[in-house]
């Protein structure tokens, strides 16, 4: 269609002639250089980055079936993209890791005091393990250790465990709660439950934690006693980075499956297992590297807890991405509502 002008009009219906066209006008126009097009260039190669990651993501967690209809795989993507740049996810993952970073110290705390229950192992964790993954956290971090038993210290080591436990589970009430938000569930939970929940998912998270701890050290201990300095080394960062990708994606999937106030199955909570588990592996990974090659001693405190901190934000932020893959998912391919946990009767979509 043409006006009197012999210029085409166009329709709703064709989008992006229509963008072109009008990109066209500016171009042309006297006051062009005072406009700024809604889109860039730049921003599109971003954005077919962001896809390209998530689509490959998902092909590999999700069933083959349900990339049949690509109807509904192109929703998927576009769901997860559009929540991704959304404005809830600037603010989001940064409150989220103030409040793990304030749970970090407590858990890291109890951790070692268990350890130190048994021979040797806390000395093990701490001079062999963290030493080498968070470069100056000895120097930085007073870690308890335990002497002599009595009945004054089995209250003193109870009281502590519980007050650090508690510090801790603020954080991850508002995970729970978070979760409960993007997924829409009708409950988002009160202060105190989240938090007595939050409380729990801290015992979880420092006993999960602590059993994979025990592992790992006993067959360090068991074999490591043969080696040199330099082929100790060389095992414990083979052995250890082949052991962190197992105890990563095991401990992130037990957190999506029974963290949130709404039932989920293992299915629908892998893909976002792995988008958060692979950047935090490669993360400690490469950080665990540099140690090696850099003294990071040197810088302090201020290099310990600024590694502490980036960490912890890389733990808050892929968290926070994995959820709304999860979300987009569940919401794709299983239902557009969620059911509590404490539901008798499941609802049919």
């Amino acid at each position: 269609m043409k006006n009197t002008n012999n210029e085409k009009i166009y329709t709703g219906l064709e989008l992006k002639k229509l963008k072109k066209a009008y990109r066209k006008s500016n171009k042309k126009s006297l006051i062009s250089k005072n406009i700024i097009p809604n889109e860039s260039k730049g921003w599109v190669i971003v954005e077919t980055i962001i896809k390209w990651f998530i689509k490959i993501i998902l092909l590999v967690s999700t069933p083959k079936d349900s990339w049949k209809n690509k109807n509904k795989s192109r929703e998927l993507i576009d769901r997860t993209y559009s929540k991704f740049i959304s404005s809830d996810s600037v603010f989001i993952p940064i409150s989220l890791s103030f409040y793990f970073l304030v749970s970090f110290v407590p858990i890291l705390t109890v951790l070692v005091l268990l350890l130190s229950f048994i021979s040797d192992y806390s000395t093990v964790f701490i001079d062999v393990i963290l030493d080498r993954i968070i470069p100056g956290l000895k120097q930085v971090i007073k870690m308890p250790q335990v002497g002599p038993s009595t009945g004054f210290q089995y209250t003193t080591i109870t009281l502590l465990l519980l007050t650090s436990t508690w510090i801790g589970s603020n954080g991850w009430g508002r995970f729970i709660y978070l979760q409960n938000y993007i997924y829409g569930h009708e409950s988002l939970g009160n202060f105190f439950i989240n938090r007595i929940k939050g409380f729990l998912i801290v015992l979880s998270i420092t006993l999960y934690l602590f059993i994979m701890s025990v592992i790992y050290i006993y067959f360090y201990k068991l074999f490591s006693l043969e080696f040199d300095s330099t082929s100790e080394k060389t095992f414990f960062y083979i052995t250890f980075y082949i052991y962190l990708i197992f105890v990563v994606y095991i401990g992130f999937t037990l957190l999506f499956k029974f963290s949130p106030s709404f039932k989920l199955t293992w299915n629908s909570v892998l893909p976002g297992v792995l988008i958060a588990a692979i950047p935090n592996i490669l993360f400690i990974s490469s950080f665990g590297f540099l140690s090696t090659q850099i003294d990071y001693k040197k810088y302090g405190t201020i290099g310990t807890f600024m590694y502490i901190a980036l960490f912890v934000s890389s733990v808050a932020y892929f968290l926070f991405l994995g959820l709304i893959v999860n979300e987009s998912y569940y919401k794709t391919y299983y239902s557009s509502f969620t059911i509590a946990k404490n539901q008798l009767f499941r609802k049919r979509v």
